[in-house]
């Protein structure tokens, strides 16, 4: 009897372990000088023993109208597949795993053609989402104040660039415990020029609470938004 208990509690341990979850939460974007609200993001995100597998992230107008959609896919790793459209454009951006590398792609808009390349990314990759999956594989390095390189792939830009994550500081975010860190770079000369992406990670579960920087939602001129995007609860 004993040792039946031990086999039943060690099975529930497993399936509790293995247990697919959905998971949903929203984040608002506001325009990061004036505060306007430009969109809002509604991500159902699916977690398999606790770690983040997949998101389908829809964005809304102020007007809760559908703009655009992305589909991510991540199972643990920080070179993440995604693909981004914008309905009122017909801008797609996207990567995803292919023979000699990662595959990037983009369209500029309706009419346009599709370009794409496939690249052999050295080293520590991150596109997209997978920078989220990088903090939580580097959390002890980030605290310890170390510098994180890796190479960002880039759709828009059929390329990929040199970055660094580092850990800004410790504070206190909507009454959670965060650590901030900043995504930059790793060209003192780029730096310069080019403003660093801020996060802010829930210190309990490493998860974005707030984002400050570069969107991949663009305005009619096809201009990136800068923006501040809040979550309503530890989102991705």
């Amino acid at each position: 009897m004993k040792t039946l208990l031990v086999i039943l509690l060690m099975a529930s341990v497993v399936r509790s372990e293995n247990r697919t979850e959905t998971q949903r939460y929203t984040g608002t974007a506001t325009d990061l000088k004036s505060g306007t609200v430009i969109y809002f993001e509604e991500h159902e995100a699916v977690y398999e023993g606790g770690e983040h597998v997949r998101s389908v992230i829809t964005y809304r107008d102020p007007n809760r109208a559908v703009i655009a959609e992305k589909r991510i896919v991540l199972n643990g790793s920080s070179a993440a597949a995604f693909r981004l459209e914008d309905f009122r454009y017909g801008t797609i951006e996207g990567a995803e795993p292919a023979a000699g590398g990662l595959k990037l792609f983009e369209k500029e808009k309706h009419g346009s053609s599709l370009n794409e390349r496939t690249l052999s990314i050295p080293g520590t990759v991150a596109v997209d989402a997978g920078l989220n999956v990088l903090v939580r594989q580097s959390w002890d390095r980030l605290e310890r104040g170390e510098k994180v390189g890796f190479n960002l792939g880039v759709p828009s830009q059929l390329d990929y660039f040199q970055f660094r994550v580092v850990k800004e500081r410790e504070e206190m975010f909507r009454g959670r415990k965060a650590m901030v860190v900043r995504f930059e770079s790793d060209h003192w000369y780029i730096r310069l020029f080019v403003d660093p992406v801020v996060v802010w990670y829930d210190a309990e579960t490493r998860r974005a609470l707030n984002y400050e920087g570069i969107s991949n939602i663009y305005d009619r001129s096809g201009k990136a938004y800068l923006v501040r995007v809040t979550f309503d609860k530890p989102g991705p």
